[in-house]
């Protein structure tokens, strides 16, 4: 019984051996970076912008006396057409019906110059049918004008132009869009009108947010975010040569995308380390090689100046990591 218990007392002691001891996670651990290929992609280039939704009223308001203006323009020409015709009217009669026609003809005229000058020299509703149409859909409600303020210059070819509310709902599609004839100056960049139908919540002076496409879309591969490393104040991505070896390269972060960042550095089908990128660069750079001085950044076992570097990558072997 005495001897039971001698055994008992060594067991736990034993067992009260700190498990850093007894076990580390690192022992009969292996590294084995992983790789995926590259995949060619496309990225629209987008463009933000604040939009104002604009009261219909004036464009209303300058048809309609555009109308009357017209109207009679046509009924003094028509006058003095008829005037011209009966020889037995006294010059001063004819004279006068000539001024009037004139100065109708000139009213239609200026409207018409206000027309442009207010809303461009290639609004859509400059064509008195195209007008009338517009501006019954305007009035009943089933369309509304848009100003598209841009804080630089844009292309007019701007191509899927979305309205968002601020206030957050569904997208609206801008069906036409033109030159404004004058800038913002609280904005200075392009400006342009469009025609949208109407949406829930919005009302004439209230304001939205612009998504549009412009240009040719961007065309490369996504690098994703995991695969990039810092060093030396420039980013990177290991490229797999070889099964197993590995060289270091440039990549930018100038468009980055959900992703990661789209570059036309690499080719479609160049395989990129995604796991274990810190580790190669930790392999890569001599243990220690710190300078305090230097943001304690690592410098390059290998001599030579980071272009060199980046021209001539050493490939890294993971065989001495297993």
């Amino acid at each position: 019984m005495r001897w039971f218990g001698l055994v008992l007392l060594l067991a736990l002691a034993a067992c009260d051996e700190p498990r850093s001891a007894a076990y580390s996670p690192e022992r009969g651990s292996s590294f084995e970076p992983v790789a995926v290929e590259l995949q060619a992609a496309q990225l629209a280039q987008e463009i933000d912008g604040i939009a104002t939704l604009v009261s219909p009223d004036s464009l209303t308001l300058l048809n309609a006396e555009i109308r009357a203006a017209e109207i009679a323009s046509g009924f003094s020409r028509r006058s003095l057409d008829r005037y011209k015709g009966v020889r037995t009217l006294g010059e001063q009669r004819v004279d006068n019906a000539e001024r009037q026609a004139s100065t109708d003809a000139t009213q239609v005229a200026l409207l018409k110059l206000r027309l442009r000058n207010a809303w461009g020299d290639t609004a859509p509703f400059l064509a008195p049918t195209n007008r009338d149409r517009l501006v019954d859909e305007l009035a009943s409600g089933k369309t509304t004008i848009v100003r598209l303020d841009f804080p630089r210059s844009v292309d007019r070819d701007l191509r899927n132009v979305r309205i968002t509310p601020l206030g957050g709902g569904d997208e609206i599609t801008v069906t036409t869009i033109w030159q404004a004839p004058s800038g913002n100056l609280a904005m200075p960049g392009t400006s342009l009108f469009g025609l949208m139908p109407a949406g829930p919540g919005l009302r004439p002076g209230d304001r939205a947010k612009i998504t549009a496409e412009r240009g040719a879309p961007l065309a490369g591969v996504v690098v994703p975010a995991s695969a990039v490393v810092v060093f030396a104040g420039e980013s990177w991505c290991y490229v797999e040569k070889q099964p197993g070896r590995f060289e270091r390269k440039l990549v930018s972060l100038s468009t980055p995308v959900d992703a990661g960042y789209l570059t036309d550095s690499f080719a479609a089908g160049t395989k990129v380390v995604v796991r274990g990128a810190s580790a190669l660069l930790s392999r890569e750079v001599e243990p220690g090689a710190f300078d305090d001085d230097d943001d304690a950044k690592p410098r390059a076992a290998k001599p030579g100046t980071e272009a060199e570097q980046a021209d001539d990558q050493v490939p890294i072997s993971t065989s001495g990591l297993n």
